[in-house]
């Protein structure tokens, strides 16, 4: 299988978050797709399972090296998509479809490099702020009070949690006893928390902190849960709002995201783009 490594959500090489994906050129079993994302071990690897389009899309399968597969996720459907547009497409049209387990998902070529469009959001649980800050080694006076820490999803579900500043985002260190402990509480909340600090003049930096306790350099699913939990709560106070995330600066691989939202009635507009490069190519055996 011809196969890629892609840097997604990059703003050039090295940066941004790491992808494998591959074309398939044969039928490939569960077994084989699971032990290929676990052999590369980034966070996602992705199968095109046909140059061929079905229901006007591809259909890919995403895999994690010891989750299993995954319904959607934010940076493997962006760099993935890339892929198609420039290596099966040669560059021809402005749009891909993507058939994955949560749907089709459009995603554009824009000048932001590609832009997906997810689902509208779902609003779970508000969680307890020293419930939280407890697992992360954080004080409960280092989140916000005016900004409930919410689950949400739009496709592959984040728990949301604002905090007062840059310097608090930085000292996050899991306590993974904890953590376990808060999950067996609250089971949904096995998922990615994804931490923001707002920088002013629509510039926000963040953190995610996975349910395996890897941390996620660029998280584009997550981003679009927080995007949908700004119009929820009114944030901007405004119905349709751009701005851009900076994600992985803490671990050295700096990840900018590029967010347009907007909310008019029960009308959901979410859409998270970023640049992608590819780093590698080769055959798979």
């Amino acid at each position: 299988m011809k196969f890629y490594i892609v840097d997604c959500f990059a703003e050039k090489k090295y940066q941004g978050n790491e992808l494998l994906v591959l074309i398939a050129d044969r039928e490939v079993s569960d077994e084989e797709q699971q032990n290929i994302a676990r052999e590369i071990n980034f966070s996602e690897t992705t199968f095109i399972l046909s140059d061929k389009q079905e229901n006007g899309g591809y259909d890919v399968r995403i895999w994690t090296p010891n989750v299993g597969e995954m319904p959607f996720a934010g940076h493997p459907t962006l760099g993935t998509a890339f892929v198609i547009h420039n290596e099966i497409e040669q560059k021809r049209g402005s749009e891909v479809n993507l058939n994955l387990k949560v749907g089709q998902i459009p995603v554009s070529v824009t000048k932001n490099g590609m832009t997906m469009r997810q689902n509208a959001p779902i609003f779970g649980e508000i969680m307890d702020k020293e419930e939280i800050a407890d697992i992360y080694g954080i004080s409960a006076g280092e989140i916000r009070n005016d900004y409930s820490v919410q689950w949400v999803s739009t496709g592959l579900e984040a728990v949301i949690i604002p905090l007062k500043s840059r310097d608090a985002l930085s000292k996050l260190v899991v306590d993974q006893a904890k953590f376990n402990a808060y999950v067996k509480r609250h089971p949904k909340n096995y998922c990615n928390h994804l931490f923001f600090a707002d920088m002013g003049e629509g510039v926000f930096a963040a953190r995610c902190l996975m349910e395996d306790f890897v941390e996620d350099p660029a998280t584009g699913s997550a981003n679009g849960d927080l995007a949908g939990y700004f119009m929820k709560h009114n944030y901007f106070g405004s119905k349709e709002v751009s701005y851009t995330v900076y994600q992985g600066e803490d671990m050295g691989r700096t990840s900018v995201l590029h967010v347009h939202t907007a909310l008019n009635d029960n009308d959901w507009l979410i859409e998270v783009g970023g640049n992608c490069f590819i780093v590698a190519e080769g055959d798979w055996r």
